[in-house]
């Protein structure tokens, strides 16, 4: 083994040495962890929201900022637009800056800082990914039958806001052990967010719900019916053949 290569060994055992070190304070620190991860949570949830619905001009920069501003959300962006959502999204934005500041995180961009070390530190982030997978799989158990459907991009929408619930059910769960130290103005501002946050969540649910577990056979033969009648359709997620073959399994069926 070269020379080279013995001391870039050397190094990397040692900064894993130190992470180690690092993540067993962490985990023993209720309070950084808290912090930690409600920061993690918010972050990647408002950065789901810029990415997954298109949100233009929201940079890392001005999410840290809290120089954001949410236009209206178009049919485009998301097929969640009709529950007018930019009121929750500009506020999960702006109360990212309220916890940079709460948490004294100003100084993101020094990678020396203890602070940042833990977002940085791999054994942290695994942690959270768990934290995280665990809650998205939990919704996905709880809407199981309601993600079935041979429209992709209701699929789509469907599993994206699972993201959305899972990244702030963590936030909001690791938020309320820190909410009472916060300023008075950042303490109502945060509340604000989660009251509107949980109810348009509840609406969302129940929608999911209410649209109920989808008849595909049932929808094929729908559709059949309105060309039959003359109606020109679209067959999306649907074949003319598969209708046929499923109006002659209930006619066997009936008789």
């Amino acid at each position: 083994m070269s020379s080279l290569r013995k001391i870039k060994k050397k190094k990397f055992k040692e900064e894993i040495t130190e992470k180690a070190m690092d993540y067993t304070k962490f985990v023993l620190d209720e309070n950084e962890k808290t912090k930690v991860f409600s920061m993690m949570a918010l972050s990647n949830l408002c950065k789901y929201y810029r990415n997954y619905f298109s949100i233009p001009n929201i940079t890392d920069k001005n999410l840290v900022k809290g120089d954001t501003k949410i236009s209206k959300l178009s049919e485009e962006q998301t097929l969640w637009c009709s529950f007018e959502l930019e009121d929750i999204i500009q506020r999960s934005f702006r109360t990212l800056t309220r916890l940079i500041e709460e948490y004294d995180y100003e100084d993101l961009q020094n990678p020396n800082q203890r602070k940042i070390k833990d977002f940085k530190n791999e054994f942290v982030v695994v942690e959270f990914s768990k934290i995280y997978q665990k809650e998205l799989i939990n919704l996905k158990i709880k809407f199981d039958k309601y993600l079935k459907t041979r429209y992709k991009e209701t699929e789509n929408a469907l599993k994206q806001i699972l993201v959305i619930f899972a990244y702030y059910n963590i936030f909001k769960a690791q938020i309320c052990n820190k909410i009472k130290d916060f300023d008075k103005k950042n303490r109502m501002y945060i509340k604000t967010l989660i009251t509107k946050t949980d109810k348009k969540i509840k609406e969302m649910e129940e929608v999911i719900v209410e649209s109920g577990e989808i008849d595909f056979e049932k929808e094929a033969l729908s559709l059949l019916a309105f060309e039959e009648a003359g109606i020109k359709i679209k067959w999306v997620g649907y074949s003319r053949k598969e209708a046929l073959k499923a109006r002659k399994k209930y006619e066997r069926i009936s008789g």
